[in-house]
């Protein structure tokens, strides 16, 4: 409102009461809705009589007095109105010398003021509408006494009714709510000052108010258009309903606008006092749902924020004492967890290793597990692969026991794995080392028993712990390997700068796997002199070599990379690590461990004069004399220490000499020291069996039947003895 607006509201208020300059707008748009009711009538030529004019305005008058008793007019003398609104605010709204609240107000009565000064626009309305209807009622009883209607009339009367009523009411409202707006704005700020809990609420909407808008446009449309038709010419009568009509619309737009801009003036002037460093609470002048939800949701929001600005440095305590006290939680679990590996690593270490000291077979071992921790300063691993090396004895024989072994799991999971099969095998090793019933085993059916053992051990554990293996016997002296793998990655060979692998396919599932029945087959293999045997876990062939267009991680699945990378290395297992690790991310344990031959080489000399009396014994068989060949190759074969050629060449001379036994105990000699000659040991159980040795040609032919399962030849041999 101007200047001019508010000195006169103030001055109403301060002469009679604030209830009835809130009323002064009935009076307002009493006339203008009177006015459009009468040209209305002359448009639509209704009959108006003498008295149905006095009716009227006595009407009126009479309303106007109504209304403004119930607002308060009579307040200084003692009566200041009627309806629960009105008399709040008269009560507590004072105009000396300004318009203000008393000071003395309690919790309740600013309660109540509040909503009497939301409820009073509409208070105002109501009352300017009811006023309508009863000089409505009186106009109906003025024209049955001083003119005839016709039916259509009383048609024409219920429009004028309404569209009185309409434009009464609608400006009755929107005045009523830009005179109170600030003094509701005001008891919300006083409200808040003094900590008292209030809660916006609406009565109206946006939406409405711009539909009364365009009605009144389409009703101003209707009457002009009306009022035209029938008084075509009296130009001046048109012309001056015309400018009542803009006058009206003008001012219609302007009241509703400026309740529109007061509200976005709100919320820029909450925006701009929290900018600053004010409270940015919005006390909103209006009335209307959308702006009470944008005024609330502001409001909660600044609470929100000047709360964090005000305990801003507390909370920030109180967070880094939560995020201390959480990180100390964490830490204590860290180190009781890292106290756990720590353990586990001790418990591990003596379990793994090269405990190996033959001569010809050099072994080396790598381990990089994925998991590593610090525990008091010291940095350790920890994971489930596991690598060992021993020296066991059988059948007076020096064999390196070698595993390599990876566990189901990361962490703890399998580093449990790795120290079951680390103690099962160390307690194996030592009974082996004491027990003279193991140690007259062949290797072929040593390994079977252990790993029928591992196998009956982790089956304890319903297959929550599976470990992948491979496990084998170097012979120190023939370089002659016998190897379990337990769908473990495969065994490759290293010899002279190049590498391949000597297995092509699954023989047998992890240990600990249930419900699976596959034959236990020993592999073998004859290392050449200089030959590295290599074996490895899966992290070396699982490495993340990027990333696809969709971000997700690119896994090797070239078996044969390993090779590559084994050769770049030159066979040494650190340098095979590198470069492993230099081709992608090593994303699992990586363990290597490998067996080199290095056997001792017999001079020249020995060599030339085996070979003369190997060919000197063929003559002498040639001409039949067994006993000058067998006396001449015997004194040989105590010269060359055990040369297996002489050993094979005294065998089949005493066969072919019809010596039986002696024949046998030099084949049961060569296969003993060149166990890859399968022929020679199927020759020895058929010797044994025509000895009557059946135990013993059993146990031979065994040997076979475990490196080769499916020999038809082998089995029927054996089935033959058993039966």
């Amino acid at each position: 409102m101007s200047n001019i607006v508010r000195f006169a509201f103030r001055w109403i208020a301060y002469f009679s009461s604030y209830g009835i300059a809130v009323a002064t707008s009935a009076a307002i748009s009493s006339i203008l809705a009177i006015s459009f009711g009468l040209y209305y009538a002359r448009a639509t030529n209704f009959p108006m009589s003498t008295l149905m004019l006095w009716t009227i305005a006595g009407g009126a008058a009479v309303a106007w007095i109504g209304h403004s008793v119930q607002f308060g007019i009579l307040n200084k003398i003692g009566f200041p109105g009627f309806t629960r609104p009105v008399l709040a605010v008269n009560r507590f709204i004072t105009a000396t010398p300004d318009l203000s609240i008393r000071p003395d107000l309690k919790e309740n009565d600013y309660h109540e003021l509040l909503r009497a000064l939301t409820i009073i626009p509409l208070t105002n309305a109501f009352t300017a509408v009811l006023s309508v209807q009863l000089i409505f009622a009186a106009i109906l009883v003025a024209a049955e006494l001083s003119v005839k209607f016709e039916p259509y009339h009383y048609v024409q009367g219920v429009v004028m009714d309404v569209m009185f009523s309409f434009i009464h009411g609608g400006f009755c409202l929107i005045i009523g709510e830009i005179a109170t707006g600030s003094m509701r704005a005001e008891c919300k700020r006083i409200m808040h000052e003094k900590g008292i809990a209030f809660t916006d609420r609406a009565v109206t909407t946006v939406r409405l108010k711009l539909a009364f808008f365009i009605t009144l446009f389409l009703v101003t449309l209707y009457v002009a258009a009306t009022l035209v038709y029938y008084n075509r010419d009296n130009l001046q009568a048109i012309l001056i309903f015309t400018l009542m009509a803009t006058v009206a619309a003008v001012l219609m737009a302007y009241m509703i606008f400026y309740l529109i801009y007061s509200a976005l003036k709100d919320i820029e002037g909450a925006m701009d006092d929290l900018k600053s460093g004010g409270s940015g609470l919005i006390f909103t002048k209006s009335i209307d749902s959308e702006f009470v939800k944008v005024a609330t949701g502001i409001s909660d929001a600044a609470r929100t924020i000047k709360d964090y600005q005000a305990n801003l440095e507390q909370k920030i305590d109180e967070r880094t004492r939560e995020l201390q006290e959480s990180l100390g939680n964490v830490k204590a679990l860290k180190g009781q967890q890292d106290g756990d590996y720590f353990l586990t690593s001790l418990l591990l270490k003596p379990l793994t290793g090269n405990y190996a000291n033959n001569r010809q077979i050099k072994v080396n071992i790598f381990i990089r597990q994925k998991k590593s921790f610090e525990f008091k300063t010291k940095t350790n691993e920890i994971g489930g692969d596991i690598c060992l090396a021993h020296s066991i004895r059988l059948r007076g024989r020096d064999y390196t026991l070698f595993l390599n072994g990876d566990a189901m799991g990361k962490s703890m999971q399998g580093a449990g794995g790795s120290l079951v099969l680390g103690a099962v095998m160390q307690s194996i090793v030592e009974r082996t080392k004491l027990s003279p019933k193991e140690q007259v085993l062949y290797p072929e059916r040593w390994l079977k028993a252990v790993f029928l053992e591992l196998q009956k051990t982790f089956e304890s554990f319903d297959g929550s712990m599976l470990i992948s293996v491979i496990m084998g016997l170097a012979d120190e002296k023939s370089g002659f390997v016998y190897f379990i793998n337990a769908e473990h990655p495969w065994s490759a060979i290293y010899r002279d700068g190049k590498a391949f692998f000597i297995e092509n396919d699954l023989t047998l599932r992890k240990l600990g796997t249930l419900g699976v029945a596959m034959g236990i087959r020993v592999q073998t293999y004859e290392m050449q002199p200089g030959d590295a045997f290599v074996i490895g876990s899966d992290g070396r062939d699982d490495l993340v070599l990027g990333t696809d267009e969709t971000g997700a991680r690119v896994i090797n699945e070239d078996e044969n990379l390993f090779l590559r990378m084994l050769e770049t290395g030159s066979g040494d297992l650190e340098a095979t690590y590198n470069a492993c690790k230099e081709t992608g991310e090593i994303s699992d344990d990586f363990s290597l461990i490998s067996l080199t031959y290095q056997p001792e080489i017999e001079t020249r000399e020995v060599r030339f004069g085996i070979g003369q009396k190997i060919t000197e014994a063929r003559s002498l068989v040639a001409q039949k004399n067994y006993a000058a060949a067998t006396e001449l190759l015997e004194h040989a074969y105590e010269v060359s220490k055990d040369n297996l050629h002489v050993a094979r060449a005294l065998a089949h001379i005493y066969y072919k000499a019809g010596k039986i036994a002696e024949a046998a105990r030099y084949f049961d000699l060569y296969s003993e020291e060149n166990p890859g000659d399968t022929q020679a040991i199927e020759a020895l159980g058929s010797l044994l069996l025509k000895l009557g040795e059946s135990e013993r040609a059993a146990d031979v032919l065994t040997r076979l039947k475990i490196r080769n399962p499916r020999n038809e030849k082998i089995a029927g041999q054996l089935a033959r003895i058993y039966k």
